[in-house]
């Protein structure tokens, strides 16, 4: 069982985390065959980024008990898959945990993250609203040195995404042994810090406490929970022979504590 080192399981649905007790809230094993539309919806088909990239409905779909989320070339098109609980399901402070497994590819990544129906408010602070990137995994951004091109990102940005858009990020590297294996990764908002831990590490590979001012400060607000794939040039190359790329998550829960 992952982080049983920070974390003493007493059941399913409660669990002491850090020594805060928390008690579960949403959960979704993706069995079946389609999505449970009482917690998710498909994102809209928008463009992203900039690679002309679009998310599209039948890029994200259920096959063996899991969530699939597809990368994929369509002719000319670059089509993938995002799904989310806008609408239906929202939490601030508490415990997120994800299982999931990533194939390596390059101008393409897939996310696990928490969004703000507040974000935009402009005003020199997080606290009234931010989108919360628990990671990213960027397997080839040719901006990093050889041995440091594929990570886990994360950040928190706030005040829009326009000209007044801050946001600050923190890199934790793998290498190739990370892809086509699952792993566990638990994230923490309380309102002192955000931490994230991945599979049995003792350690959070993103920590803000001590740092909060540097993020925003911490956000009050409750957020939906993203999980999505999409093209971009951040992303590295397009390199045709590494599609389709596929994330797959066999389950979600979220927690809130007592």
């Amino acid at each position: 069982m992952a982080l049983e080192t920070v974390n003493e399981k007493s059941s399913d649905n409660k669990i002491v985390f850090n020594g805060k007790n928390y008690t579960k809230v949403f959960s979704d094993d993706f069995d079946g065959d389609t999505l449970d539309s009482t917690k998710w919806e498909k994102c809209p088909e928008w463009q992203r980024q900039d690679l002309g990239g679009y998310w599209c409905n039948d890029y994200a779909y259920l096959k063996d008990g899991n969530l699939v989320l597809e990368a994929n070339k369509a002719g000319d098109k670059l089509l993938s898959g995002a799904i989310r609980s806008k609408g239906k399901f929202y939490q601030g402070y508490g415990l997120y945990k994800i299982r999931f497994k990533a194939e390596k590819s390059s101008g393409c990544w897939y996310a696990f993250w928490l969004m703000s129906e507040t974000e935009e408010i402009i005003n020199g602070t997080a606290t009234t609203g931010a989108e919360i990137d628990i990671f990213e995994i960027l397997s080839n951004d040719k901006n990093f040195p050889e041995g440091k091109q594929s990570y886990l990102n994360s950040a928190v940005h706030w005040d829009g995404y326009g000209k007044d858009h801050k946001s600050t990020a923190n890199q934790h590297f793998i290498d190739d042994s990370f892809y086509d294996k699952w792993h566990e990764v638990t994230f923490e908002w309380t309102p002192e810090y955000y931490k994230a831990y991945l599979d049995d590490a003792k350690e959070p590979y993103w920590n803000t406490e001590g740092e909060a001012e540097k993020y925003g400060g911490i956000n009050t607000k409750e957020n939906y929970v993203k999980i999505t794939a999409e093209f971009g040039k951040w992303g590295g190359p397009l390199i045709d022979n590494l599609l389709p790329a596929h994330m797959y998550v066999d389950w979600v829960k979220v927690y809130k504590p007592e």
